[in-house]
Formats: structure tokens, C-alpha cells, sequence
């Protein structure tokens, strides 16, 4: 059997060096640009959530803080005596937050929460709670990683702090997400 003679035309060469080259660099800037693309919004993606949970973390604080009396002097059945009536005053601004020992389970009136922060802060600080709904029950798994801390004030009808006793305080619930974002929640509660 007689050979056949090897015919090479130009469709049946492969790619040079230099076209392998392009190639890789091409495949390779756009996998760069892919992933810059798509990995920040991988974690945007999650924002939406984080901030449902901060939001309803915020309500639900401010519902408890808000649920509380005025006042340590406030009556607490029914109303009838308001502090800074009938011979009781209301605490002193600089007074503001729980009274000698009195811890978050015991807290009763709105000012009670002033300081307050969770225990998932930075330095653990002292008095800190730990992420527990009115009731006492832990919610740590819910909001894993969620910071917040309390301030409340005295404050006029419009919402900003004073030195004197008035009759409003502003709550101020700040939760931090675990991306980092800070979202306040405030309320005014009144003397009545």
C-alpha cells in the first residue's frame, strides 16, 4: 500500500503562542471584572435583611422602653399622680438611668434604660444586657452579631435633649447591623 502524501493547509494548524496568550489574558481580565462586579453585590444583596432585622429589633426596644412609666415617681396603676405633681418630683436630668442595683429585668420606668447597652459591644462594657426581648427570652440567635445601645433624655415637644426636667423624654435606640450600619429609633414618651 502506497502512502499518501500529507497535505497541511491552514485550517489545520493550531493557535500560535502568541494567540494562546491573548487568550489567557482576556479570559483572565474578565474574570477581574466579573468578580468586582459580582461580589459586592453579593453583599449588598444582604443589606435588605440586615435592615429588616435592625428595624424590628429598634421596634421592639422602643415598644418596651415605651411601655414603662414616665417616671421612678409616676404612679403606675392607672396614672392619677404624675411626678412633678402633688409634692413628687420627677428624677433629676442628670439622674437619668437605673436606679442602685437595678437591672433590666426591674426596670420600670422609661429612664431606667438610659445607658443601657448590649453586651455584643466593643469592650463588653459594665451594665451591659444581653440580647433578650421584653420577656427575658434570648434572641441572640435571631440578631447574631446586631449591637445596640439606649439613650433617653429629657426633651421638649420637638425631640431635642434638655438640661431640665420637662414633660417628654426622647428614647433613642441605636442598633448596629454586623456590616457595620447604624440605624436610630427614637420616641418620645410624656408625662401623663
Amino acid at each position: 500500500m502506497a502512502k499518501m502524501p500529507r497535505v497541511t493547509s491552514a485550517s489545520q494548524r493550531g493557535f500560535t503562542l502568541i494567540e494562546i496568550i491573548v487568550g489567557l489574558v482576556t479570559l483572565t481580565a474578565s474574570f477581574v471584572i466579573l468578580t468586582l462586579m459580582i461580589l459586592p453585590q453579593a453583599q449588598r444583596s444582604a443589606e435588605p435583611v440586615l435592615q429588616a432585622r435592625a428595624a424590628a429589633l429598634g421596634k421592639a426596644l422602643l415598644d418596651e422602653i415605651s411601655g414603662r412609666s414616665f417616671d421612678e415617681n409616676s404612679d403606675r396603676v392607672g396614672g392619677l399622680i404624675r411626678c412633678g405633681e402633688a409634692g413628687t418630683s420627677c428624677t433629676a436630668a442628670g439622674s437619668l438611668g437605673p436606679e442602685s442595683g437595678e437591672l433590666r429585668p426591674n426596670f420600670n420606668d422609661v429612664d431606667d434604660y438610659n445607658g443601657l447597652v448590649s453586651c455584643e459591644s466593643p469592650g463588653v462594657p459594665v451594665g451591659c444586657s444581653d440580647l433578650v426581648d421584653a420577656l427575658g427570652n434570648e434572641i441572640a440567635d435571631v440578631y447574631r452579631n446586631f449591637q445596640y445601645s439606649v439613650e433617653v433624655c429629657y426633651s421638649d415637644p420637638v425631640g431635642l435633649c434638655q438640661t431640665d426636667i420637662t414633660d417628654f423624654k426622647l428614647i433613642k435606640v441605636t442598633i448596629t447591623t454586623p456590616l457595620g450600619q447604624e440605624f436610630v429609633f427614637s420616641s418620645l414618651r410624656g408625662n401623663f
